[in-house]
Parts: structure tokens; sequence; C-alpha cells
């Protein structure tokens, strides 16, 4: 009779159990909305959290799954703020509160045992779970909170037996073992090796020892170990960790070879293909965009002189395509500058290798580089839905840039660009090791500081890309400055030796679908960087809205024409010579460029001083700079010999402060095969004035080779400084607007002044054979203008033969 009671009494009361268990649960969600749903308590957040172990350990003796998967993630998460004292961030408040929901008594009030839906919830925010096993005086204290803080679901055991039963019914991704446990470790991965599915990855199983001599190396790893981790540094196992799953993540390489050298190809090929890297060849540029589309790879490697292409147009044209902006693309040349190396690098490459390339630098570079492009792909999650604090993936974010400018709407959006400053200086200090550790913080913390700017995406090292919204100019202006100046004022990686960081910010107002996203990115970083030139530490906000007039059709031609290739059909090039007065050199010419809408005639071509301006407001100048370069460089190459040639193109200050322009011009340079001293890049004085580029990108410049010209129409004291400059050797004086006299005779005290720097004087405009006098005597040594020749379109002037 007892025995009968016994058993109707025992499900009666693990019911009441249940039931009482709930009721705790509903009351802890209950509080912590209370007490912790506007403001941080740290006193009674650690109350709850001992609360909340309690609720854990008894769902678990109870076997209630649905409460016991929850609640445990949660007391991870939480752990990492409780025993260190930490205040979680706006970002990880909301994690946090997120969680708590996650335990609503209104998703669990049905006892059905079916709720795999409440499991779904911490997938989307546990980026593995992680079985400890370690007895109690050998456990690491900070290894779980160091864990949880990012993400990592960890379940300690002291014992075996309790281990094998978690790993029968789930698998980990990370099995830790204490080097006390090693005879063991056969045995418990046997036991995941029967409980998992056949397409899932064994876990990755660290040996955790604190003398890891090779005798101990090799024996973990006869019974089963992937790694000896020989630190008890929660961060240096995390990084273990981390590097084995990423390591896991590294099949499947495909590579894209760009090279014209069939022997170059195919030894890259066969390098790859016995590591297991799938690869395909392409010979020219042509054929560059097709590959990309159709091959997808993870990177390409790419010839840096191909005989059709400069392989930085190349570069810039793959970043260009859809999804292509942060593709990995390494470089192969035979150059041997240094300058020129890095320079490639700077400008779009992520990595560059000198012919002959070692088998084993190809495989370090390919997969250490493919390695890091899949991590930083590895927190995107939807665009819409991803987890708070984290970084979307580059495609993603792309696909949302995209649909952003072509949505519209009345809200402010604009694409936000933050970098740190001086990143050389930062990465001399801290090291490779805590660079990623770095790298961890910027991402969380600039995702706490701009909750209003989602998705949020890694664009390059400690450089961040993010898409912010308000609903108007101003609070989306003050948002930005706010939060910048948060950033600026942080300590970084310790409280006991802080690093302190200088951020730079340019965002750009996303307004219509008249720009790709590529386009949009390369402009807002061009902002950026001419912050940093200017010192850096501050912003740069363009948010007007280019929409509140209709677009002149002027605009959106020249706009149409620049975005197309250089050729004869929209660019015509013609040349005025410069004639020795005082000088001693003949061949010397200035250039132009014209641009016409294809298949018109040349009566309606857009002269400089129109198409100028406009490609400036644009953002355009630079690639209006590289169109005229590139179609001299043609001519000259067409040419031949270039002897004394030398031609004198008139380039906007814009590309000085371009960090891919120097090494741009150095490249097309040599693929043309035309020397550097054929040409001189002139640049207007009240352009320099007012953009103010640093002596340093005027010396990066000039170590192309060129030589520089400055146009001067400015006398002022401000002026001073660049005709003083000792990298302008020539100065070009445009023919002065006098109502009566001579037009050179006030020019003469500049010319005089100009003169006594060492200096060579041009002058520009002489239509009148009575300017020829006024300027041998004020000591011109060249001129040119209608008076000497008109504009011709070959370099077929005969200096020889000419009189003045």
């Amino acid at each position: 009779m007892v025995d009968s009671v016994t058993e109707t009494e025992a499900p009666r009361r693990a019911a009441a159990g249940e039931r009482a268990l709930r009721q705790r649960l509903d009351t802890f969600v209950a509080d912590w909305r209370v007490s912790l749903g506007n403001q941080w308590d740290g006193a009674k957040a650690g109350l709850l959290h001992e609360e909340l172990e309690r609720i854990n350990a008894e769902a678990e003796a109870q076997e209630l799954a649905d409460i016991a998967v929850p609640t445990l993630e949660l007391i991870v998460f939480l752990c990492s703020f409780v025993e260190t004292g930490a205040i979680p961030s706006a970002v990880q408040r909301a994690a946090l509160g997120g969680l708590v929901d996650g335990l609503s008594p209104t998703v669990a009030a049905t006892p059905k045992p079916a709720p795999r839906a409440a499991k779904r919830a911490p997938a989307s925010s546990v980026r593995g779970q992680v079985h400890y096993l370690a007895a109690a005086e050998r456990v690491i204290d900070a290894l779980a909170p160091t864990l949880g803080a990012q993400r990592f679901l960890v379940r300690p055991f002291e014992t075996l037996a309790p281990l094998q039963l978690a790993m029968a019914e789930s698998p980990p991704d990370v099995l830790l073992v204490d080097d006390a446990f090693v005879p063991q470790l056969h045995g418990l991965i046997e036991t995941v090796a029967r409980a998992r599915d056949a397409q899932r990855d064994p876990p990755v199983c660290l040996v955790l020892s604190e003398a890891a001599d090779l005798a101990r190396v090799l024996y973990a790893q006869r019974a089963g170990a992937d790694a000896v981790v020989s630190s008890r540094d929660p961060v240096a196992i995390l990084a273990r960790i981390e590097e084995m799953l990423e390591q896991r993540r590294s099949l499947g390489y495909r590579v894209l070879v760009v090279e014209d050298d069939p022997a170059q190809a195919k030894f890259c090929e066969s390098v790859l293909h016995h590591r297991g890297i799938t690869t395909r060849v392409c010979a020219d540029a042509a054929g560059v965009a097709e590959a990309v589309h159709a091959f997808h790879p993870d990177l390409v490697l790419l010839d840096f002189y191909l005989p059709d292409a400069n392989g930085i147009e190349v570069a810039q044209a793959i970043r260009a395509e859809p999804g292509c902006a942060f593709l990995p693309i390494v470089f192969l040349s035979g150059e041997q500058d240094l300058d020129r190396r890095f320079d490639a690098i700077s400008m779009g490459g992520d990595d560059f290798l000198t012919k002959p390339v070692k088998p084993r630098h190809l495989l370090m570079t390919v997969e250490s580089r493919v390695r890091r492009a899949r991590a930083l792909n590895l927190n995107a999650g939807s665009a819409r839905g991803e987890r708070r604090g984290t970084l979307s993936g580059r495609d993603v974010f792309l696909q949302e840039l995209q649909h952003l400018a072509e949505a519209g709407g009345e809200a402010c959006a604009a694409l936000v660009y933050l970098a740190v400053d001086d990143v050389e200086a930062v990465r001399e200090r801290i090291g490779f090791v805590t660079a990623g550790t770095l790298a961890q913080q910027l991402a969380s913390a600039i995702a706490a500081e701009l909750p209003f700017a989602r998705p949020l995406c890694a664009y390059g090292e400690y450089v961040f890309l993010a898409l912010a919204q308000r609903d108007d100019e101003l609070a989306l202006r003050e948002a930005l400055e706010q939060a910048r100046s948060r950033l600026a004022a942080r300590a970084w990686l310790s409280a006991d030796d802080p690093l302190r960081l200088g951020f730079s910010l340019a965002a750009l107002r996303i307004s219509g679908p008249a720009e790709r996203a590529e386009m949009l990115i390369r402009r807002v970083r061009q902002q950026a960087l001419g912050v940093q030139t200017a010192g850096g530490n501050a912003v740069a906000l363009d948010l007007r809205d280019p929409n509140a007039a209709s677009e002149d059709p002027r605009v959106r031609l020249v706009r149409a024409i620049l975005r197309t290739t250089a050729d004869a059909a929209n660019s015509l090039l013609s040349f005025q010579p410069f004639a020795p007065l005082a000088g001693n050199l003949s061949g010397q010419y200035l250039a132009r460029m014209q641009l016409k809408p294809p298949r018109s005639s040349q009566s309606i071509l857009i002269e400089p001083a129109e198409y100028l301006p406009l490609a400036r407001s644009l953002g355009l100048a630079t690639q209006a700079d590289k169109r005229l370069i590139r179609l001299a460089l043609r001519q000259l190459h067409a040419r031949g010999e270039v002897g004394e040639l030398r031609l004198f193109l008139p380039v906007s200050a814009e590309s000085l402060l371009d960090t891919a322009f120097a090494p741009w011009l150095a490249t097309e340079l040599r693929a043309q095969a035309v020397p550097a001293s054929a040409i001189a890049l002139e640049f207007d004085i009240a352009d320099l004035i007012e953009l103010q580029p640093g002596d340093a990108a005027i010396e990066t410049l000039q170590r192309v080779g060129a030589r520089f010209c400055l146009r001067a129409d400015d006398d002022s004291e401000r002026a001073q400084r660049w005709l003083q400059h000792a990298a302008f050797s020539v100065v070009r004086f445009e023919r002065p607007t006098v109502a009566a006299g001579s037009a050179w005779a006030i020019a003469a005290n500049r010319f005089a002044a100009v003169r006594s720097l060492g200096k060579i004087v041009i002058a520009s405009g002489v239509n009148d054979m009575a300017d020829i006098g006024e300027l041998l005597r004020n000591g011109a040594h060249y001129a040119n203008g209608a008076l000497v020749c008109d504009w011709l379109t070959d370099f077929d002037f005969d200096f020889a033969g000419a009189v003045l």
C-alpha cells in the first residue's frame, strides 16, 4: 500500500516542483525588469545572478531543458559583469534584456517537451558551446567569464561521467580538458564521434597544461588533442580557441590568379593545388570581372603589370564590383622597390609578393589572408536581424547600403567611415598579439557608441563602416560628433596601462540611387583621409541633401563621361607649346583635356574650366586627373622615343590627398614605358591654399620622379608658402587682365621674386606681339599662347623655326 501511494504521489510532487520553479522564474524576470530595466545596479545584479544559478541547478535536477538551457546562457553572460564589477554598455544591457525576455513566462508556460524554438534564440547569439573538464582545484577561475564575454557558452565539469552524458546528448564545438584527464581523452572523443551527426565537424579539442614539454604534447596529440596550450591566461586560451576554429573553417579556398605569364600562372596553380586550394587563371584584365562573378574567389592573386591594364586599375575595378569591396587582393610583381610595394598595399591591395615567389610564402600569404577575411565575415547575420554589438558581413553591408540608396526616405541617412588615427604607431606600441584584442574591443565599443548606426562592418585594420540614420541633418550631425568624442575619451586595452586613441570620422549623406555603393565608400574614405592628413581626431560631415534642387543635366553628363573608360570617343587631348625666350629647352607643351559626349561632334566639347569644378563637387577630381594623365602617357608611348619632350599636365590638389595616386602614377609610367621626366604636374596655387596638403604628400609624389609646376595667379601672403616651396621649380603665370597699358608690366615684380628663388618663369596667354618685348624685359623664360601657336593634336611644333 505504501508503494502504491508513493507511485501516485511522485508525479504529483514533480508537477508541483515544476510549477514552483516556473513561478520563481516569473518572479526573477519581473524583478529584473523593475530593478535593472532602466539603470544598472551591480549589487542587485549579483543577487539576481545567485538566484538564477539556483533556478538553473533545480532545472537541471528536474531535467527541464527549456529552463536550464536559456538560464545557463544568461548566467554565463551575466557572470562576466558580476565577478569583475564591470558596468555593461547600452548595447550589452540590451543583449542581457533580450536573454531575460527569452525566459518570459509566455514562452515557458506550456510544459510541452517540444519548444526547440526556445533554443533558437541562444543559437543566434552564442558563437559555440564549450565543455570544460577540470578538477575543482585546477579550474581557471576567469576562463568561463572570459569566454562568456566573447559569446561562448561554457559548461564546466569536474568529473568524467557527467561530461560523457552531456557530450552524448549534445556534442560541443570546443572541448577543453585539463592535463590530468589526458589518459581518458581518447574515450571522450569516441563518445563524441558516436553522438555527433555525420555532417558535423568534431569538436576542437585543447589540452590545458602548465608545462607542455615535447613528450607531454605528443602524448596529448596521440590521445586525440588538436593542440596543447601551456598558458593559464584566459585571453591566451581564448585566442587559441579562435585560431583553431578559424583553421577548421579554412577548407574550400578559391583563388583567382590574374597573370599573363603562363609559366608563373602554372607555378601558382601547382603550389596551391598541392594544398587543396581550387584555382582559376585569367590571362588579361578584360576577363577579370566575368571571372570574379563566375568563380566567386576567396582571394585574387593579381599581376602588378598586365599588358592591357594597370594592376592598380584592375584592383579598383574588382573593388567596384558588387560584393567585392573587401575581397582580399595580393599583388604579384618583380618590383624590388620597397616603397613601391608598400604603396601598392596602401592603394587597395592587401599584400605584395615579389617574383620569383617561394611556395612557402605563397601558401602562407594566401591562407592567412583568406582566414582573416573569413573571420571578418564570421559575425555576419542578416542585415536587418543581426544581433546588436556584432559586425555584419561585408556582402550584407554592401547590399544594405545599396538598398538604402535605392529606397531613399524622409530620414537623414549617411554612410559613416570611422578610422583609428596613426595605426602604425598603435601597432608598434601594442604588438601583433594585442592587436587582435584591440580590434575586438573597438568593434564592441563602436557598436555601443553608435547604436543608431546599423549595420556595422569592418572595412580594414581598425577601420569601420556603418549606416547611420536620424530624423534630420542636425540630429545626425550631433549624434556622430558626440559618439566620436566619447570614443576618443576612452581608455583602451588595460586600466593599468591605458592606450589612448584618436579617431577620424567622415559621413556622406545617402540621397538616392545615383551612385553605386562602392563609389559612396570611395568618396567617404577620401573625406576621412583628408581629416587624417590635416591632423586627425576630428570629423568631416557632408550631410547636405543634393536632391533639394533638380540636378543640372550638364552635371549628369560630366559624371557619366568621367566614369567611363578614357578614349577618343569621350575625351580629346590637345597641346600648346612653350616657346623659349630666356630658356634653353625645346619640346615642352601644356596639355589640355576636353570632354565630349560619345557619338557627338566636337562642337559641343566641354572645357576644363567647366567640367573641373563639377568634377570636384562630385568627388571625381582625381578620376579626371587620372584620365588626363593616362591619355597623355598613351600618346607619349605611341610616339616611342621621348627625348627632351615634356608635357605639363594640370591636376587637382585633391590628388595629393589621395594616398593611392602616387603609386598609381608610378605604375602607369612603368606600364607605358614613359620616363617620369617626360611629365610635369601642374597645381593651381588657389587649390593648394584651399586644401593645404602636407609636405609628406608632396614628397611621396616627388619620389615618383615627375617635376612640379605651380600655376600662380595669387601673390597674397598665404600664397608665399607655395611660391617659395622647393618642390615647385617652375611657376606659370596667366596673362593679367588690365583695362589699359601693358598687361605684363604689373607682373614684373612677381617675375623678379620668382626668379630670385631660382625658379623658371612661364608666361601664358600671350596673344599680342607687343607682349613679347615686355616679357623679355621682365625675365620670362618661356611663353605660350595663340601668338606662339594654337592648340595642336600632336607634338609637331617647329621649335627650331620659332622666332619671337
